[in-house]
């Protein structure tokens, strides 16, 4: 979705609720990673917690939401990233995604 857009374009910086801490630490597992599967890890897991209120929205609800995340509780570092890094990204799951959006 496009609110996805924003989160990987700014590699998590657009989210304004999103705690310095846990960006530094996303920031980190990238760099000594040499991968960027981090990012997904970490959309993945926010989409993932988020679940039970997303499933109680509308399409425009869910929008406001992960745009803005009025309880920004899941995105604290203990949180966010314990459930990222049980996440499991290949490198043949990141190529997929790469020839799926060189097709669009």
């Amino acid at each position: 979705g496009l609110f996805a857009l924003g989160w990987f374009q700014t590699m998590f910086l657009y989210i304004p609720s999103m705690p310095t801490k846990t960006i530094n630490h996303i920031w980190d597992i990238m760099l000594v990673e040499r991968s960027m599967k981090i990012f997904f890890r970490v959309g993945t897991a926010i989409l993932w917690l988020s679940q039970p209120i997303l499933l109680n929205h509308e399409l425009e609800g869910m929008m406001q939401y992960l745009n803005t995340f009025p309880d920004a509780t899941i995105l604290t570092h203990d949180i966010l990233i314990n459930c990222a890094l049980q996440i499991k990204i290949t490198n043949s799951m990141l190529a997929e995604i790469e020839r799926w959006a060189v097709r669009k």
